[in-house]
């Protein structure tokens, strides 16, 4: 198949590191030099020549380090923003792998279809034991753009890159073979609790991104949408909750400070990276992929890192857009972010097997490869630090070399150390107030940057945990459980009486004002239709807003019910939405959080009340 040209150049366009990086190595270098090797905190240099050699390397890698993170902080500080372009110039698509994703997946659904009504949305069921299949089939009912791909196993749950693979090959037989058709039609990614920014579109088409021709594909930023949450352990205490307000907060600061400034890095580098939630690719790219590799996603753990080294070893520009996000639930549990983050080092550090190819393509300048050869080889130099810190540490107190924790040059030496240990992560916490724009106060920047150290410090577990696996030759992962996960509906039996009086539906209402509009019945069922469509993600900003105690957001989120369901007729719906803002005018979230299942109950039933009437199977 002819899907248009092949060898892209990755060279046009491409931005410059600032020469500000050896600057940067060497004032770190000479400072690391002093600290480890000249102070005499770690003993007199030249004495023992593995112990020198040990402190040399300590030496690098801290250089190398605070060298790199300076370049990120710089290029985040400078960044120059994106250009939105016309998104009706291109076709969209996007793909939602799904296993048993019962508890999220209609709001993402319900999210990406009312915020962008030229969106397909192909949502994969790989045999889930669940209800997710009945929930899409149910979203069809209202929507034509909602597609629903079953696998059944043997050939399910094989992995999240074979189930992108068989959704590619649906949309690429419905595509028309038309080159130009295919390199205009763009296939995006999305977990199954991923939300869409309303301007992602409309900058993925800019000319910065899909509006170059040279660009293959873009990831997009990435938020937490449970970053306000205040109780995201509502089941346990006062501390767990702190610690996992915290926890969220951490990956929040993550992806959207030092993440997101290391991929704005890697536009001027040519070497930004696809991760599995909020990436875009030409489906032109993908065709290309797919004739070199037999497919676009590969095997590795780290699919979506996979892709987006395959796509540069093509000779295909990446890119990304800070200023557009997919907003995903963040884990406020240690053990579940622990597993999760060993499973996606693992990942990663499986895709550097990838790195010959690409060196061979020709398309890495020499930025380029000083960059994604230092990310790859991150887990080995903290392992180094790992074994080599404590070795060095010990010999210093065998020897009676305490004058790093006494004497006069303690101070020195101490605030040298915290350069080095403390001020490159803490400084994340500051920018993130700040650059984020996020409400919370100064003091409350200065906590989540102190935690942010620590939270950095998480990769002395998981990468040795990775490697051992990968040692082990283990591959197999389970799920990560969703935090919603074995939440269930409100019977309709729990409801008051005052509540089951009420009407589900006026049909009558939805007639009349059909009549005053057009008076036509199919505009009475497009009323409809789009009410059972996007209750799953009113629902979603009710929650969320409640959940964060955010006043403004929930006022809006349950007026928008209450309105809706006033003009439809669902009188049902309509007296919960007023019930509930009894509890928001007292300000008392809790009894607000207490019946949000209520509410909840009520709209799912008056949904499927609208399906039962107007609705034709």
């Amino acid at each position: 198949m002819n899907t248009g040209p092949r060898n892209v150049s990755t060279r046009p366009r491409r931005l410059r590191v600032s020469p500000l990086i050896f600057v940067f190595s060497a004032l770190y270098g000479a400072l690391a030099a002093l600290v480890f090797c000249f102070s005499g905190a770690f003993g007199d240099f030249g004495e023992h020549p593995l112990r020198d050699a040990g402190l040399v390397v300590v030496t690098l890698i801290s250089s190398l380090a605070l060298t790199y993170i300076s370049l990120l902080v710089h290029t985040y500080l400078a960044r120059r923003a994106n250009r939105s372009g016309n998104s009706e110039t291109l076709s969209w698509h996007v793909m939602i792998p799904c296993r048993d994703e019962e508890s999220v997946i209609a709001e993402t659904v319900s999210a990406a279809r009312t915020t962008f009504p030229g969106l397909h949305v192909w949502v994969i069921d790989d045999d889930s034991e669940d209800a997710t299949a009945s929930i899409v089939r149910n979203l069809q009912d209202f929507d034509d753009k909602v597609h629903l791909i079953s696998r059944r196993r043997p050939n399910a749950r094989t992995g999240k890159g074979h189930a992108l693979n068989a959704a590619y090959r649906v949309i690429a037989e419905a595509t028309s073979e038309d080159p130009r058709q295919r390199h205009r039609t763009v296939i995006g990614v999305l977990d199954a609790d991923g939300f869409l920014s309303g301007n992602a579109l409309d900058l993925l088409a800019g000319p910065d991104a899909f509006g170059e021709d040279t660009v293959g594909a873009v990831q997009l930023e990435v938020w937490m949408k449970n970053r306000g949450d205040r109780l995201p352990r509502p089941l346990s205490g006062g501390f767990k909750n702190l610690l996992g307000r915290t926890l969220i907060r951490m990956q929040d600061i993550e992806f959207r400070t030092s993440n997101s400034a290391m991929q704005m890095l890697r536009v001027k580098t040519g070497t930004v990276g696809m991760g599995g939630n909020g990436q875009f690719t030409r489906l032109s790219v993908l065709d290309d992929l797919d004739a070199d590799y037999g497919q676009p996603w590969g095997k590795k753990l780290s699919e979506d890192y996979e892709l987006g080294l395959n796509i540069m070893t093509r000779g295909h520009r990446t890119h990304y857009i800070p200023e557009a996000h997919v907003s995903q639930e963040a884990l406020p549990f240690t053990r579940r972010l622990l597993t999760q983050r060993t499973r996606w080092a693992q990942g990663n550090m499986e895709c550097a097997e990838l790195l010959p190819s690409l060196r061979r393509s020709g398309h890495l300048r020499g930025s380029g490869w000083a960059e994604i050869h230092y990310f790859m080889g991150q887990p080995w130099l903290l392992m180094a630090n790992l074994l080599l810190g404590p070795i060095l540490f010990v010999l210093a107190l065998t020897e009676g070399r305490v004058g790093f924790a006494s004497g006069s040059s303690v101070q020195w030496i101490a605030l040298l150390a915290a350069v080095f240990l403390i001020l490159p992560y803490f400084l994340w916490g500051i920018l993130y107030k700040y650059l984020c724009r996020e409400d919370i106060s100064l003091l409350s920047s200065i906590f989540y940057g102190l935690s942010y150290l620590f939270y950095v410090y998480l990769t002395y577990i998981y990468y040795p945990r990775a490697m051992a696996r990968i040692v082990s030759g283990r591959t197999a992962w389970a799920k990560t459980a969703r935090n919603a996960d074995g939440t269930r509906l409100l019977p309709l039996s729990a409801l008051r009486e005052e509540l089951l009086a009420l009407p589900l539906l006026d049909a009558e209402i939805i007639t009349s004002l059909a009549e005053e509009l057009d008076g036509a019945e199919d505009f009475a069922r497009e009323l409809v239709n789009t009410f059972g469509l996007i209750w799953p993600r009113r629902w979603a900003n009710l929650r969320l807003a409640a959940a964060a105690e955010d006043h403004t957001a929930t006022v809006d989120a349950l007026a928008s019910i209450r309105v809706a369901s006033e003009m439809l007729g669902a009188e049902r719906l309509a007296q919960t939405a007023r019930d509930l803002g009894v509890h928001l005018d007292a300000v008392d979230y809790s009894a607000l959080r207490r019946d949000l299942p209520m509410i909840s109950a009520v709209g799912e039933q008056t949904v499927e009340e609208i399906r039962g009437r107007f609705v034709t199977v």
